[in-house]
């Protein structure tokens, strides 16, 4: 199949054109970020693309996986028209830019509460607009992705739980004195919130099966049911890394909410990662 991919040279976007591949479909590649991952062995032809500048049709492709967005909850509390701009009205130009008959759209875990910030109320959004324009659809929901399949998401905030861990492991005391807990004083087993952490292996095979099938014209959840806690994430890195690294406890973060985990487990998912494995990745990524 002729299969466009955007946000293509991003973390998860990269990782599903080498998977998409690999399965010999035609790739077409977008993003805006050529100083990302080079992903010019995994795709046939790719474009640079801002999809929120984007005017008229493009080309004609089988299926779409749009994976481009702003997809950082903090950011989005301070900067929520960036995020209506992108995720959106980005949406939105995508659709009318490239038809397809199978559109998939990755969102988010976050869209089960779209009220709690505006990447959580964008990407419902994008969900939205996805259902309004198209008869043939996947909405795919996902959390927190880690681990890598060969792909590394160039993030200098070091944002992601895991990797933020895995850094402080490895400099232990240096760069990087401290691990920050925004919040021990949820409602939650041990005050910290709960999250899916899922391997980027795990969520891309998921996206691969979906979009390799007809379409579901519903939401499709990749992911464990079952969550694990802020703590229990540190805790992890200490073991797999077998350093234990100080722990600091700092106020709750605007937008962040105590619970988001999978309701429904997608019949495309097949857990193969652990978090453990996902940890180690990070680490080795660190070194």
């Amino acid at each position: 199949m002729k299969i466009l991919v955007t946000g293509a040279t991003g973390y998860i976007g990269s990782h599903i054109c080498k998977a998409l591949k690999e399965r010999g479909h035609w790739i077409l590649a977008t993003d805006y970020n050529d100083d990302q991952n080079d992903i010019s062995m995994w795709c046939d032809e790719y474009v640079n693309i801002d999809i929120r500048k984007l005017n008229g049709k493009y080309y004609n492709v089988d299926k779409v996986v749009h994976v481009a967005a702003r997809t950082k909850v903090g950011p989005s509390v301070h900067e929520p028209w960036d995020y209506y701009d992108t995720n959106v009205n980005g949406t939105k130009n995508i659709i009318e830019a490239f038809p397809c008959w199978h559109f998939i759209y990755c969102s988010t875990g976050s869209a089960f509460n779209p009220g709690s910030n505006a990447y959580a109320a964008t990407k419902w959004g994008g969900e939205l607009i996805t259902q309004q324009f198209y008869e043939k659809y996947s909405l795919v929901r996902f959390y927190n992705v880690s681990g890598n399949d060969g792909f590394y998401k160039f993030d200098d905030e070091v944002s992601h739980l895991i990797r933020k861990a895995a850094r402080v492991a490895n400099s232990m005391g240096n760069d990087h004195p401290f691990m920050p807990v925004f919040g021990t004083d949820y409602d939650t087993r041990d005050g910290t919130c709960v999250r899916n952490y899922t391997h980027v292996k795990d969520i891309v095979d998921g996206i691969v099966r979906i979009t390799e099938a007809d379409a579901t014209n519903k939401v499709e959840c990749l992911g464990s049911k079952h969550g694990v806690t802020v703590k229990e994430v540190i805790d992890t890195m200490k073991k797999v890394s077998g350093k234990e690294f100080l722990v600091m406890s700092k106020e709750r973060r605007p937008g962040d909410i105590p619970v988001s985990t999978i309701p429904l487990e997608s019949r495309f998912f097949k857990e193969t990662q652990t978090l453990e494995d996902m940890c180690r990745d990070a680490l080795e990524y660190e070194k």
